[in-house]
């Protein structure tokens, strides 16, 4: 099993992140991900932030995981801080 990070991934290959998405060589460096692992005979998976970009991303994928542990860190955060204000 192998599973993209999208974000390493971005920075690695664009020097930023979060990458848009529509970046030719993001795209071109997932297609080489998903055509090694499959050349490995290995399932590959990613990482994606909202419903549309799973749907997207299921096309190619053999299983995506919506999220991110900054976005679950902040909003639990911010449930604490509400709780904490009452």
């Amino acid at each position: 099993m192998l599973f993209v990070g999208p974000n390493d991934l971005a920075f690695s290959v664009l020097g930023y992140t979060p990458a848009k998405g529509d970046e030719e060589a993001f795209r071109v460096a997932i297609d080489k991900v998903i055509s090694a692992a499959r050349r490995h005979e290995k399932k590959v998976g990613i990482l994606v932030s909202t419903g549309s970009q799973a749907k997207d991303a299921g096309k190619k994928f053999d299983f995506v995981a919506i999220g991110g542990d900054v976005k679950a860190i902040s909003y639990w955060f911010e449930a604490q801080l509400q709780d904490a204000r009452g």
